[in-house]
């Protein structure tokens, strides 16, 4: 006899929450695949052998989501094991050249993107330390709040803290407070040419899901803030900082109510709008046609001097040629974020909503300065009614956080000589399941639906589901390389395990 809708309803829900087939495949490819590599490739490898600290970023977009499934899900085990593998990070770091004696960071001695042609070598690259500490303190945190004694006993607690509170002070203090003030009072208008001068940038936002979830660890154990105790002068220029950040913060959201056939009316919110308009890699956002603008044409090779001779074979280097004059393209006026770097949200307004009551009482912050809220379910709203295509069955998401769907870092240049053409519109589509974003069903259990109707398209073998995974999730296809897709499931498949937010 087939199973009643009713049923079939009912063991998808089973599947797809804590103790389900999905947690168990994340925790079996984590085991077999993603564990192995993560400590042999990405802490000892590149981290530990090769002073590539971009490792550290690689770490937290590709294990972060894990971390917080383990959390939800209250697998104590598993954070405790991923603590004792994220625990020789701290052994990279190094003393700062040019800081004091103690002051010690992650410092980059090498690899693909830290060359000496973008001046990255022997630096302190503070987007991959503070992304790294994004991991890291929100892995203390739930270690420290842990039910379990071994848990909150763990090293990693205090090595966390104790490397917070060092980078934090090094990358605050009074200079950067007024200049954070200074830029809270920009408007969208000042932003006269390409530069992000005005922007409120991902360093800053991870700076302040550092300070939540150290708040966090400071509520249940203060014994690792003897540095920053509660009026010492640390800890006032530590609550100085984060008030001024918060400041900025606010004053670069954008809230509007939306009527929506779907949600009806609706908050929705939108980050640095009109601030991105001109910036480089957005320069073709107002243009979504499906011809390329740039193309990567091969590099022209000299003739060898030598009579006779020419150029000795070797890799073809590409260059990127403009097919469009970006002065023909017209700038999208409210352009904010684009949808991969808005993927920080999902875990800074995690810290935000768990750790908000203790930061008001460790920091000192008076709770009408800490976000609303309802903040995170604004953003998710967005997500809903801005940046989905519309489409349950084939869901795909514009390029820009305000639904804006030009073309993204058309012609980039990292500094590492590769060439990039750009991403076409909906070309950062992926950023859905990688990003975390499914987590936010927790808000709108719409968003749910949408991820598992891809993960059901890209395990299908139906060749119109496989056509339009490889077309969009190329990462989740059974074409994509065994490790890539490894590393892409373990960043989607514990998105879709969401439990219900609550402050």
């Amino acid at each position: 006899m087939p199973q009643s809708v009713g049923s079939q309803t009912a063991q998808a829900e089973v599947a797809y929450a804590c103790g389900g087939a999905v947690e168990a495949r994340t925790w079996q490819l984590w085991d077999t695949q993603g564990r192995p590599w993560m400590k042999a490739h990405q802490v000892q490898a590149r981290l530990l052998q090769r002073g590539d600290t971009y490792a550290l970023y690689d770490i937290q977009v590709i294990f972060h989501n894990l971390e917080a499934m383990a959390q939800r899900c209250q697998r104590i085990d598993r954070l405790v094991q991923l603590a004792d593998d994220l625990l020789p990070l701290f052994d990279a770091l190094q003393p700062l050249p040019g800081g004091a004696p103690d002051d010690f960071a992650w410092v980059c001695r090498g690899g693909a993107v830290c060359n000496e042609r973008n001046r990255l070598v022997n630096t302190e690259v503070m987007l991959v330390s503070v992304q790294g500490l994004g991991l890291l303190s929100a892995l203390a945190r739930d270690l420290a709040t842990s039910p379990d004694p071994q848990a909150r006993a763990h090293p990693l607690i205090a090595k966390t803290v104790q490397t917070s509170l060092q980078h934090l002070q090094r990358w605050g203090g009074r200079k950067q407070r007024q200049q954070w003030m200074q830029l809270a009072g920009a408007s969208a208008s000042d932003v006269k040419d390409g530069s992000s001068a005005l922007f409120f940038t991902d360093q800053l936002m991870w700076q302040m899901a550092v300070y939540a979830h150290l708040a966090g660890v400071a509520a249940v154990q203060p014994q690792w803030f003897a540095q920053a105790r509660r009026g010492s002068a640390v800890h006032e220029s530590l609550s100085a900082n984060l008030r001024a950040l918060l400041h900025f913060f606010e004053r670069r959201v954008t809230l509007s109510e939306v009527d929506s056939l779907l949600l009806g009316t609706v908050k929705v919110a939108d980050l640095d709008a009109g601030f991105s308009r001109l910036y480089a890699d957005n320069r073709f956002a107002g243009y979504s046609g499906s011809q390329p603008p740039a193309t990567c044409i091969p590099e022209a090779r000299d003739a060898d001097k030598s009579v006779g001779k020419v150029a000795s074979p070797g890799p073809v280097r590409l260059h990127a040629q403009l097919n469009l004059d970006p002065r023909k393209v017209r700038p999208v006026h409210d352009l904010g974020w684009d949808l991969s770097h808005a993927r920080r949200l999902v875990q800074f307004l995690d810290a935000m909503t768990t750790n908000r009551y203790a930061m008001a009482a460790w920091w000192d912050i008076a709770p009408e300065a800490l976000p609303p809220p309802d903040l995170g379910r604004a953003f998710a709203a967005q997500l809903l009614t801005k940046v989905w295509n519309g489409d349950a069955h084939a869901p795909l998401f514009t390029n820009y956080w305000n639904g804006a769907n030009g073309w993204y870092r058309v012609a980039y240049d990292n500094g590492t000589g590769a060439c990039y053409a750009g991403y076409k519109p909906f070309g950062l589509t992926d950023s859905f399941p990688t990003g975390g974003y499914a987590a936010w069903a927790a808000y709108f259990p719409l968003i749910g639906v949408l991820a598992r109707a891809i993960d059901e398209r890209a395990r299908s073998e139906r060749p119109e589901d496989f056509a339009f995974v490889q077309s969009y999730y190329g990462g989740l296809s059974a074409k994509a390389s065994a490790n890539n897709r490894m590393i892409q499931q373990l960043m989607f498949w514990p998105t879709l395990i969401a439990v219900p937010i609550s402050p």
